[in-house]
């Protein structure tokens, strides 16, 4: 079984387990409901898709074969959608073509059936485990957004929805994360957007507008005419 220390952090994540071998999920199902938060478990896509829309989900596990779609499929279009949610592949044989097409979409990590409960509490760990480093790198915004930096990717707290942003924006959003104690001036902010490139005198707030209508108009602060700052949620233990 898994140790304490495991199960201390597995208890803080949602899991969503899609297959359609009704005896298995079930299986599946009731071991992890011993660890954690929360767990759901739906014999199809479309009803997966549904638990997402509705849940905050940390770990999808995932038949890779299912009725009217796969599980390459329905990762791509949930990874496009909430980048941050971890996937484990469930398949009845090891599959080159499987893995070459799962690659791309950042899998975590795959499983042969039949599942022995040593590889999966195994597998379960590691993918904890790169959650808890993830999560390091996560920053909560004032008003309901966080921001991913090692992805470099702005989505919505509780529904964990990417919001879509430009290079720029992004740019500047990092920019305020990674400087979060102190007040960027206009022109710090302008020679590292856009260095020797010449601009309006507004862009650097025009573009200061565009971020804050996509994470809060109160999740950046102006300073008088020092320049500007994010407000950040404080972290909890």
């Amino acid at each position: 079984m898994l140790d304490l220390g495991i199960m201390s952090c597995c208890n803080r994540y949602t899991v969503l387990c899609v297959d359609d071998e009704e005896e298995f999920l079930e299986y599946l199902t009731s071991i992890l409901k011993q660890y954690f938060l929360k767990v759901y478990s739906v014999g199809s896509v479309k009803e997966a898709y549904t638990i997402i829309e509705d849940n905050p989900i940390d770990i999808i596990i995932t038949d890779l074969y299912m009725p009217k779609t796969n599980g390459i499929e329905f990762i791509k279009k949930i990874r496009s959608e909430r980048s941050s949610i971890s996937a484990i592949f469930l398949t009845a044989c090891f599959e080159k073509d499987f893995l070459h097409a799962a690659v791309p979409l950042g899998l975590d990590a795959y499983l042969i059936k039949p599942v022995s409960l040593e590889e999966l509490f195994e597998t379960l760990r590691r993918t904890v485990e790169l959650i808890e480093k993830r999560s390091s790198k996560t920053y909560t915004i004032k008003g309901g957004t966080s921001f991913d930096l090692c992805d470099e990717v702005l989505y919505e707290t509780a529904s964990r929805k990417i919001i879509d942003m430009t290079q720029q924006e992004l740019a500047l959003l990092c920019l305020l994360i990674k400087n979060q104690h102190t007040i960027l001036s206009k022109s710090v902010i302008e020679s590292y957007l856009w260095e020797f490139e010449s601009i309006a005198d507004s862009s650097v707030k025009t573009l200061i507008n565009k971020v804050r209508n996509k994470i809060g108009s109160d999740a950046i602060v102006t300073h008088s005419t020092t320049g500007y700052s994010i407000v950040l949620e404080e972290s909890t233990p």
